[in-house]
């Protein structure tokens, strides 16, 4: 094995898939992490709590229409920007993929997957935030639910059990310049 083939494993080995609540926390910070993953991750759920702000300014019955478009044109934005990091989530779990060609498909991408964690995990604290105990109770449940899901997805990927589509995503959120 030459040197650049050996450094590819060396840095393929390297890459890891975290489990569910490692990727949790990291939504807590969009801090730098020394961690690829967890730094898009941090950034992911970010871009999700200014979302879910600009989602509430645009569904204000009161607010002028100027304002509503605005904020319209904010989450068109920040839909943008989180699809690009959906994408390099997955060119990381691309990075690091083991499993062979015949392995079933599974319905959407680890990255896609991450971003409904994120979602689920905005809306668990807003509906906290707010006291909403009920739906905030319905919320976690979700959240744990999906967490669970993402670690069972997690184990198979990198055991070659199962692999994830390679999909880039098609809508866009703004006019291509």
């Amino acid at each position: 094995m030459d040197s650049a083939t050996t450094s590819e494993k060396i840095e393929r080995d390297l890459v890891v898939l975290h489990r569910s609540a490692t990727i949790i926390e990291a939504f807590r910070s969009e801090n730098e992490q020394s961690d690829g993953l967890l730094r898009l991750a941090g950034h992911l759920a970010s871009q999700h709590q200014r979302q879910w702000d600009a989602e509430t300014i645009s569904r204000d019955t009161t607010a002028a229409d100027a304002t509503v478009a605005a904020s319209k044109r904010t989450i068109d934005s920040l839909n943008t920007a989180r699809v690009t990091v959906v994408e390099q989530i997955d060119d990381y779990v691309a990075s690091c993929s083991t499993a062979p060609d015949d392995a079933p498909l599974h319905t959407e991408t680890v990255g896609s997957v991450i971003d409904r964690l994120a979602i689920a995990w905005v809306r668990a604290n807003k509906l906290i935030d707010a006291g909403a105990k009920d739906r905030a109770r319905q919320a976690l449940h979700q959240l744990r639910e999906l967490a669970a899901a993402y670690d069972d997805l997690v184990r198979d990927v990198t055991g070659g059990a199962r692999r994830v589509p390679a999909w880039r995503h098609l809508k866009q959120y703004q006019a291509a310049s």
